[in-house]
């Protein structure tokens, strides 16, 4: 993607989400897939900068990885990180003085990114990787809680200049809600690697576990896969994570020898499982732009999901898998026609890696982004 000026080099700088510096991302196994994102945007746009919460400079730590060429400016003079949130934009005026455009990570902070559009007068693209306002009511806040982080939202989205979601029902979601045109919207998926996750040996498909893989929580409703999977006689479980209702999965596998709990594995542990796996089987009452899901199709591995909210927007019936009602015999009759009919698995697996390779690959994402960032910098 060309730059909008091939004369200079342009730097966008990626505020991170409340409290969030490299630190996190790097325990919790993020910072090299996310490293190697914003390098690619870097040699296309010209520059990088990375506004953290760190409170030490996160390159001297000897297990951080080489974030060059990707500058990092962090919270050196160890403010609270509540006002550093809304004073970061002038204690570091002058390191952040020569952007082009800010880019938020995630919605949640992104009051930061509002603010250093006004003091830079720079274009401001607003993340949402999911709706911030639509998991705090689903979390059961309070009304007044609920109240604030509507209009907070709203204050910002309105005076962003462009707006990225990961899939449709956020952007209609969003839209509808706050009253913005949809032409000030970009869809911009989750990426997921393609070349990691891509599908293994399959030659004796029929006799691998399914997978369920995600947090073990009460709105993941992990029971119902483990119910399902003990209607399966000839169907084994393989349940990776770990979370709230860890305990009572526990006591309720062992009513099924075919279920096994793995607790959390490791990112390329996942990406092994999910080569070789029968089926992803996922039981959330509602998912943002799930992951798992997008992994599982890029390994060419049919995806047995409920009908909830971020589910039927990805998952279509009968194309890359199977959508049933949240009740353990119809997922249970989903994992017996994965197991019986090897032309339909096929057809899954198939269209489930095309669609994550068109769509949900870095490359294609990355391109789209590229696009949006440079038509802000040109505007």
């Amino acid at each position: 993607m060309a730059d909008p000026d091939v004369n200079k080099k342009h730097t966008v700088v990626l505020v991170f989400s409340h409290g969030v510096g490299l630190r996190t991302w790097h325990k919790a196994g993020l910072l090299a897939r996310e490293i190697d994102y914003y390098r690619d945007i870097a040699d296309s746009i010209g520059n990088v900068t990375f506004l953290t919460y760190d409170t030490v400079d996160p390159t001297s730590y000897r297990d951080m990885p080489n974030v060059r060429p990707i500058q990092v400016v962090f919270n050196n003079k160890r403010v609270n990180y509540r006002l550093f949130g809304l004073l970061a934009p002038l204690l570091k005026y002058r390191s952040l003085k020569g952007i082009d455009v800010i880019k938020t990570n995630q919605f949640f902070g992104s009051w930061t990114g509002l603010i250093l559009k006004w003091v830079l007068r720079k274009p401001l693209l607003a993340r949402c990787g999911y709706v911030w306002s639509l998991n705090v009511r689903r979390s059961g806040a309070g009304a007044v809680r609920n109240w604030l982080t509507g209009r907070i939202e709203r204050f910002v989205l309105k005076r962003a200049n462009a707006i990225a979601v990961p899939d449709q029902f956020a952007l209609n979601y969003l839209s509808e809600l706050h009253g913005i045109t949809s032409d000030k919207f970009t869809i911009l998926p989750n990426f997921v690697d393609t070349n990691q996750f891509k599908p293994g040996d399959v030659s004796e498909r029929s006799k691998n576990p399914f997978l369920y893989v995600g947090r073990l929580s009460e709105e993941k409703r992990p029971a119902l896969a483990v119910a399902a999977a003990g209607r399966v006689a000839g169907g084994r479980l393989e349940v990776v994570g770990d979370g709230k209702e860890s305990a009572n999965l526990r006591l309720a596998a062992e009513e099924f020898p075919n279920v096994e709990l793995l607790g959390s594995l490791s990112h390329s542990e996942v990406s092994d499982k999910m080569g070789s796996a029968l089926a992803l089987m996922i039981t959330s009452r509602y998912e943002g732009s799930p992951k798992a899901v997008i992994e599982a199709m890029a390994s060419g591995l049919p995806v047995i999901a409920v009908k909830a909210p971020g589910l039927t927007e990805i998952v279509e019936d009968g194309v890359n898998g199977l959508l049933v009602d949240p009740e353990p015999e119809a997922i249970a009759a989903a994992m017996r026609l994965l197991i019986d009919d090897p032309k339909l698995w096929l057809k899954l697996s198939e269209n489930g890696r095309q669609m994550a390779v068109d769509i949900y690959s870095k490359t294609s994402v990355l391109e789209k982004e590229i696009s949006l960032l440079s038509r802000l910098i040109a505007n």
